[in-house]
């Protein structure tokens, strides 16, 4: 036989020969080797494996299409494939040496760890049961159909769960309190009625510290136990619940670790917003929508994400932050800010590991304490959120990887995110409410200046607002470029101002530079949408200033572009996501003038995005 073939069902049905893997074949021919493999050493007759893999809803060609799977997965064994599949009685039985399975390597690590642990040897029971978690790739046959392989995920599916706990409780018992409780909760917020876990979730808190937190758990498990099951919590439970209460609950002395336990996080709330602005000109709508999001996300006990994108300079982070503070007191276990540079001028993208490691410790984690891994440093972030409610503002972010692991996971609390770039990731993955904030109205445009320079001296030359709102693009950072200049200059006539911004020779984008702060300069913030676009829907950018008209067809781009239609489609749809273009009608597109006036000095300058530097 063939030692070097390797088959999988922990995850993914896989088939390796030599470490490489040949292909398990489709869906249904999965299905039929998952069959063969659980079943390992035991013919299985054609009907059962057509019972398998279609229940009662087998086609007439059923078993010709199993000998068919047959055949296949005999091909991709290769010469031996007699050695491995043989045919009985009218059926076929796999054979295969035991350790050919990750299943079976599992199981025979979960048992030496079984025997560790009846040794008094809970570090390396520990540590059997983490490499075999680590075999695990995916939930159990994923992707298989037919009802044996769901009667197998399930079945497999709980001895990954008595894994995991068996782990958690070698880590409780070994005094390792913080590190437990923070993945005992997020596997509590997976399963909320599994009472093993909320027992260890209770003494791991304990041990910490965190008395109220683990009688919390128990009030909120002893609810769920009673409304979904009408049950009331297991002797066992309530025995811990009555031992914290009464301080006789026994823990362990960590004899192998050479720190102290890890104290409890202090109590304080951290408050990182950023300042508060002002004022907010407009926006109503969507602030509304943000603060009956919250509201829903109370009456469910669910987690409030919400995504805050559109074009640069159109005030996401502004919006943000003021939304933030409006909800504050909402959230009185704290408020947590980063920024994750997404798109920043120059410095990398934040890593989410540094970015948790600034949360854990603002919540009192202390350094020595923090996990190495991002996944563990995220799992003991929603673990000290669990029963907090807290919001966390996280702006420009530069795609949901970044994101992901800086959510909060316990109801009640909230997220906002704000980025250049639409995360749709996140809004599948995580349910979050999508916004997307478009330049203001004209009239909000005016008020925004009124309110900047003094409704007076707007109200003297409304013609003037005007020509300015128009010339800015209705986009509050150049709005407040011009404000800022006219603040300096109360002298001056914004009618005199406007002429300067149209004098002869004068590229649009020079009247909203800064030399003082690149974050105030219009350019510079395009520029840094404009980089995280790839080569060829940078060259359709610079096409498009081709176009005469600020809205503009599909067709008409393809012309200009030289391209077919529905390519331009796909490219513009990048475009889009980016924010810098805005669809308008099936086909009908627009952009801000600002926009066009940067795709306008790209097609001068001959500039590409990142990539290779090649066009179309």
């Amino acid at each position: 036989m063939d030692v070097g073939v390797q088959f999988s069902v922990l995850g993914p049905v896989r088939l390796h020969r030599q470490g490489v893997e040949a292909g398990a074949g489709q869906p249904r021919q999965c299905a039929v080797l998952a069959s063969l493999l659980l079943r390992a050493g035991r013919p299985v007759s054609l009907s059962k494996l057509v019972e398998d893999v279609w229940g009662d809803e087998a086609p007439p060609s059923a078993i010709g299409s199993v000998r068919t799977y047959v055949y296949r997965l005999r091909q991709a064994l290769g010469e031996q494939s007699d050695s491995f599949v043989r045919l009985v009685d009218g059926g076929y039985r796999l054979h295969i040496q035991p350790d050919a399975l990750d299943l079976n390597r599992f199981k025979e690590t979960a048992a030496r760890a079984r025997q560790a642990r009846s040794a008094g040897d809970l570090r390396s029971a520990a540590r059997l049961l983490t490499e075999g978690l680590e075999m695990w790739k995916g939930v159990a046959l994923a992707g298989v159909p037919g009802p044996f392989a769901d009667q197998q995920r399930s079945v497999l599916g709980e001895l990954r769960l008595a894994c995991a706990e068996e782990q958690l409780a070698c880590e409780v018992e070994r005094g390792r309190y913080a590190e437990a409780a923070a993945e005992l909760s997020a596997l509590l917020v997976e399963h909320p009625l599994r009472e093993r876990v909320c027992g260890l979730l209770m003494t791991a808190l304990y041990g910490a510290g965190r008395q109220s937190e683990a009688l919390t758990i128990f009030h909120t498990t002893s609810h769920l136990l009673r409304q979904r099951l009408g049950v009331s919590p297991s002797p066992e439970l309530q025995q811990v619940h009555e031992r914290i209460l009464s301080g006789r609950l026994e823990l362990a002395q960590s004899i192998d670790l050479p720190k102290s336990t890890p104290r409890a996080p202090s109590p304080h709330a951290p408050a990182q917003l950023p300042a508060a602005l002002p004022s907010l000109v407009g926006r109503e709508r969507e602030q509304e929508q943000v603060e009956r999001l919250v509201a829903d996300a109370e009456a469910s006990s669910s987690v409030a994400i919400c995504t805050i994108g559109g074009l640069a300079g159109v005030g996401k982070t502004a919006f943000a932050t003021t939304v933030a503070h409006r909800l504050a007191d909402r959230f009185p276990d704290g408020q947590l800010f980063a920024d994750l540079q997404g798109a920043g001028p120059e410095a990398e993208p934040r890593d989410p590991a540094l970015v948790l490691e600034d949360f854990l410790q603002s919540l009192g984690v202390r350094p020595e304490d923090l996990p190495e891994t991002t996944q563990a440093r995220g799992l003991m972030f929603r673990g000290l959120l669990a029963n907090r409610r807290v919001l966390v503002l996280l702006d420009n972010a530069g795609n949901t990887d970044q994101v992901r692991h800086l959510l909060p996971g316990g109801p009640g609390s909230m997220a906002l995110v704000t980025s250049r770039m639409q995360l749709h990731a996140l809004v599948a993955a995580f349910q979050a409410l999508p916004l997307t904030l478009m330049p203001l109205s004209q009239a909000d445009a005016r008020s925004l200046l009124a309110r900047r320079l003094g409704s007076a001296r707007t109200a003297a030359e409304p013609e003037a607002v005007d020509r300015i709102v128009r010339l800015a693009g209705q986009l509050p950072l150049a709005l407040a470029n011009v404000a800022a200049r006219a603040a300096y200059r109360p002298q001056l006539r914004l009618a005199s101002l406007a002429d300067e911004y149209e004098a002869p020779g004068l590229r649009t984008l020079d009247a909203f530079a800064s030399e003082e702060d690149q974050a105030l300069d219009v350019r510079a913030s395009l520029a840094r949408s404009y980089r995280l676009l790839d080569t060829e829907t940078a060259a359709l950018f610079r096409d498009l200033s081709g176009c005469p008209d600020p809205l503009f067809a599909a067709s008409q781009v393809a012309d200009l572009a030289g391209r077919p239609e529905c390519r331009v489609r796909k490219v513009l749809s990048r475009l889009i996501r980016a924010h810098l273009v805005s669809e308008v009608g099936p086909g009908r597109y627009s952009w801000n003038r600002l926009v066009a006036a940067y795709a306008a000095e790209q097609a001068r300058n001959g500039l590409l995005g990142k990539g290779e530097l090649t066009g179309w």
